[in-house]
């Protein structure tokens, strides 16, 4: 990947913050735990790629939706009739 076309797909780190809706120390953390890719640009900042905060988002998102299914959530109703999808 040319650096260009990766400054075009990165955002700092304020705006990943506010996109995950997290402080930026959880930013920090996340890249740290390698949840959160980032480049380098010429002037030595640091900026979060897109596709690693979408990939983190979509993640997060099934880990949500597999506590809610694990919590005894059942497709029926209360009175045992199969919910209409």
């Amino acid at each position: 990947m040319r650096l260009g076309s990766a400054m075009a797909r990165s955002v700092l780190l304020d705006h990943a913050a506010e996109i995950l809706g997290v402080c930026r120390r959880t930013v920090y953390y996340r890249i740290r735990e390698g949840r959160l890719l980032t480049i380098r640009t010429a002037g030595r900042s640091q900026r979060v790629l897109v596709d690693s905060i979408e990939a983190l988002l979509r993640e997060e998102r099934e880990e949500r939706l597999a506590r809610y299914r694990g919590a005894g959530v059942s497709d029926r109703d209360p009175c045992g009739k199969s919910r209409a999808p």
